[in-house]
């Protein structure tokens, strides 16, 4: 099995395993800081223009990784431009991954398989008397 196979098991089974017992939600949100303070050193260090105090940049940072985007605080250098361009794709990607993940665990709990018919029957039956009460 290639590395990549082998990287792609765990992180799979360490995000199930949150899923299942409650716990994703404190390693992804520190994933998450992390990307955004990393993010808003770089911005600072290669855009002193636009951001004069690092708290400046992780506003921006964190506009932009959560992909809000308020528009307040936007850089003007190309080289600025480009790394919030870099940031802007880590983000949207970062958060597609973690729907897709957690999409898929859902799917993989219930056995991806619908209600059965009967269950739908008994729920509309429930809803009929309930309407008529």
């Amino acid at each position: 099995m290639s590395r990549e196979a082998q990287f792609e098991r765990f992180v799979m089974r360490r995000f199930e395993k949150g899923l299942r017992t409650g716990r994703i939600l404190p390693p992804l949100l520190f994933v998450m800081i992390i990307i955004d303070f990393g993010f808003a050193a770089v911005m600072w260090l290669v855009d002193r223009k636009d951001y004069q105090s690092y708290g400046e940049a992780l506003w921006f940072a964190t506009q932009t990784v959560t992909t809000v985007g308020y528009g307040d605080v936007a850089p003007t250098t190309a080289v600025g431009r480009f790394f919030a361009s870099v940031m802007m794709l880590t983000g949207f990607a970062f958060l597609s991954v973690i729907t897709g993940i957690v999409a898929s665990a859902l799917v993989a709990r219930t056995g991806g398989r619908p209600h059965a018919p009967d269950e739908l029957d008994g729920l509309e039956r429930r809803i009929a008397e309930l309407e008529d009460d």
